[in-house]
């Protein structure tokens, strides 16, 4: 279900299996980056609303990235 107009953008993490190379770092220019001591990476950001989040999920599985997890981080 998409957001009404009127709220603010609402921020989650995706934590991704392995090392991201960094052309595949570049298709998420929205989101920042950081490595884990385990073979994982985190990403995270901003996203309008559910349909921006379905699209990122899409883009993680366009490129054969596997999302172990994926939380919406407090405000």
């Amino acid at each position: 279900m998409a957001q009404p107009a009127d709220t603010h953008p609402v921020r989650y993490e995706f934590v991704v299996e392995g090392d991201m190379t960094d052309r595949t770092k570049a298709a998420f220019p929205d989101l920042a980056v950081a490595r884990t001591p385990y073979p994982c990476t985190r990403l995270f950001g901003p996203l309008e609303d559910d349909t921006a989040l379905r699209g990122m999920l899409a883009r993680f599985d366009a490129l054969g990235l596997t999302v172990v997890e994926l939380r919406r981080l407090p405000d």
